[in-house]
């Protein structure tokens, strides 16, 4: 197997591709045999660029994780090649270490941008058989129009099959967990729907404002940057029915099924059931922050936001009457990722008259902490009558296994090498996503809803926080 990194000198390659790699060499999930190609344009030669991945290992990796010498068998396995990817001709000093016949994996860890262009270079090359694969990162565009002239761009060289698109969520542990929690328990899957859940919600908070990005997030913002991708994959586990199995085209069907059943917002609802905001000045973890318009990179006039939150449907059987709430922003209190299931109350309560029970409440924590809480109400001990109270039974995934962390693009890149692509998405996936989020950005322009002040670290109005935790 030989695997080809663009974008091999980037960020995403040191800090999670490289030790992703070493981890599965050192677990033995990839042989001795394996060649790794770092691809870019540096000006620099392969002794250079193992130096580079060492370095970026000891970085990255927990001191406990590594030796000298596992470091040294694992850059034994690891190349450098400078390529121009606009430049054609560059693509043929690949074609020596290429075999049509053998395992070809080429990661995309570029901009989108260069995906028609590199899919383009390695196919007039004939670097790609029919067991090659590619893996691209997200965005797949920004809009449907321009998702599906990427689409387009890959489905020229490569059969859907080829394609692993990666959404890193779909690789951590507690998503993961979310699908055996659903369908390995009876106990979950019996009351999973809206005779015994009032309603869901999903959460992706950061506590840090753009960064270097500001460029970049002028011209995306929260909605297109991890709704459409990060929390619509985590609705589609949460929502859809049982696939036939796990290794297979079903689950994928069975998310596709969820997107098509989203309700469409329109110009009645949109006001209500949406809030945008931007974050203004405030003290970030001790020290002064600005505003998100006073970041570098930033139109002072733009209108886009950092934050968003949304209360949806979806018009099924299964989910008929439950609202889902998805909220997600930069420069919020914590960096925070849950999934809250919260049951609806008693039909009556016996214990005691005009008290309030609190309802039951299944917490699936995806950051920092991995792990599962269900709270439940149980009888108070020590105490004469039905004094209740509510206890979680917690299980918190990285103290439990053995093992210890797996990164999700650890996870990812195993699944790509084993050829499973039930947790990478689908095309028709992306595009049914991007037509639901494209209905969302044309009513906020045509609508005139407003842009709220996210005032560290939530915004003044509360049209959608009825049901906030």
């Amino acid at each position: 197997m030989k695997i080809f990194i663009f974008g091999g000198t980037g960020d995403l390659a040191a800090r999670k591709l490289l030790p992703a790699l070493y981890r599965h060499h050192k677990a033995g999930r990839i042989s001795n045999e394996t060649q790794i190609y770092g691809i870019g344009s540096r000006q620099i030669d392969t002794e250079q660029y193992r130096t580079d991945t060492k370095k970026h290992l000891r970085n990255y990796l927990e001191a406990s994780e590594h030796t000298e010498q596992s470091l040294e068998l694992f850059v034994l396995m690891v190349t450098y090649k400078r390529i121009d990817f606009n430049v054609a001709h560059d693509f043929h000093l690949l074609q020596k270490d290429t075999n049509s016949n053998n395992r070809n994996l080429f990661y995309l860890a570029v901009p989108p941008s260069f995906y028609k262009t590199i899919a383009d270079n390695l196919s007039e090359q004939s670097l790609i058989g029919p067991s090659s694969s590619i893996i691209v990162e997200k965005p797949i565009g920004s809009d449907l129009l321009s998702s599906i002239e990427i689409n387009e761009a890959l489905a020229c060289h490569f059969v859907e099959n080829q394609i692993f698109r990666i959404d890193h969520y779909l690789g951590k542990e507690a998503v993961q967990n979310l699908l055996a929690l659903r369908f390995a328990n009876t106990i979950f899957e019996k009351s999973w729907s809206s005779s015994a859940i009032d309603h869901i919600q999903i959460t992706v908070a950061e506590d840090l404002g753009v960064e270097d990005r500001g460029g970049y997030y002028d011209e995306t913002g929260a909605l297109r940057d991890m709704v459409q991708n990060h929390l619509l994959q985590i609705l589609c586990l949460i929502a859809m029915e049982p696939p036939v199995s796990i290794q297979s085209e079903s689950v994928r069907d069975e998310k596709l099924k969820v997107l098509k059943s989203l309700a469409p917002f329109t110009s009645d609802n949109i006001a209500v059931n949406s809030v945008r905001a931007q974050y203004l000045e405030g003290i970030s973890k001790g020290e002064a922050a600005c505003s998100y318009l006073d970041e570098e990179g930033v139109d002072s006039k733009n209108q886009t936001e950092t934050f968003v939150a949304l209360k949806l449907e979806i018009n099924n059987w299964r989910w008929s009457g439950v609202p889902f709430y998805l909220r997600t922003g930069k420069r919020m209190q914590s960096k925070s990722s849950e999934i809250v299931v919260r049951y609806k109350t008693v039909p009556h309560n016996i214990f005691s008259k005009g008290a309030h029970l609190e309802p039951d409440q299944l917490v699936l924590r995806i950051h920092p902490d991995e792990g599962i809480d269900l709270k439940l109400k149980t009888k108070r001990p020590g105490v004469s009558g039905y004094d209740l109270e509510n206890l979680p039974l917690d299980l918190n995934l990285n103290e439990y296994h053995e093992i210890g962390h797996q990164d999700c693009y650890e996870r990812l890149l195993l699944d790509v090498i084993k050829g499973n692509p039930s947790l990478f998405v689908r095309r028709d996936e992306i595009e049914a996503s991007w037509k639901w989020i494209d209905n969302i950005i044309n009513l906020w322009k045509s609508e005139d809803v407003p842009m709220e002040e996210q005032r560290f670290h939530f915004c003044n109005r509360n049209k959608v926080w009825q049901h906030s935790t």
